[in-house]
This record gives structure tokens, sequence and C-alpha cells, in this order.
């Protein structure tokens, strides 16, 4: 009964190691399309926890900012939009001071201390889930 090679296994691969001592790599040929799909899965993930989180920081006076959010963002891409002209007025003006309740100036940077934290956490979990 021949012997097998001892080896060493990787999700990447596995490397063989010969009697006479050389090193041989076999690579896994679904671990990068895998990869790549998990990746992208979650960062649409993450694309959408940020759209639904950040609604409700945004200032609201007729919902066009609310609502552009979702229609502005591709989720996937990584980039987040409000997709009104003003919005970046509104939000980084000096002028503009009052904010009620969690609406107000400069929404990403509030929403990301309030919600970083939970944010991340669920991703995390998303996480361990898609890749089991």
């Amino acid at each position: 009964m021949p012997k097998k090679d001892p080896f060493v296994s990787f999700p990447q691969g596995d490397i063989f190691i010969s009697k006479n001592g050389k090193a041989r790599i076999v690579k896994n040929k679904n671990y990068e399309s895998k990869f790549n799909s998990n990746i992208y899965k979650l960062q649409n993930y993450l694309d959408n926890r940020v759209v639904m989180e950040l609604q409700k920081y945004v200032s609201k006076d007729t919902g066009a900012q609310e609502k552009s959010i979702r229609l502005a963002t591709d989720c996937g891409s990584g980039i987040v939009t409000i997709g009104v002209p003003y919005a970046k007025y509104q939000a980084y003006s000096k002028r503009i001071k009052k904010r009620v309740g969690l609406r107000g100036t400069q929404p990403f940077e509030r929403m990301v201390a309030d919600k970083g934290d939970s944010i991340l956490r669920s991703l995390a979990t998303y996480s361990r889930r898609i890749n089991k």
C-alpha cells in the first residue's frame, strides 16, 4: 500500500511535500470566486445598513433627502450618496444650526458616532454566517 505525500491544507489550496523534499502547490479553483462573492455580499450588506441608518439622520422637510439616499446609492459599490443638490449645503453649512432629534447637520458623522459599533458587530455576525 503506497503512502500518501504529507501535506498542509489551506482554504486557498494544498501544499504537498514529496519524499525527496520538493514542495508542490495545488490551488483551490473555487476559493477565489467564493471569496470575491462573499466580499461583494458583505459590501452590499454594509451599504444597506448604512443607508438604513443614515435615513434617520438627514434633514427632513419634504423627505426628499431621506428617499434619495436609497435611490442614489448603488449598494455594493461602497459609496453612499445623498442624491439631492442641496444636501451638502444642509449637511456642512455653518449657518444651519438647528437640529430636531437625530436630524440635522453632519448626518453621516453623527450616524457613525451613534451606530458605528452596532453596524460593525452586525457585519461581523453576517460575515461569520456566510463564511461557514
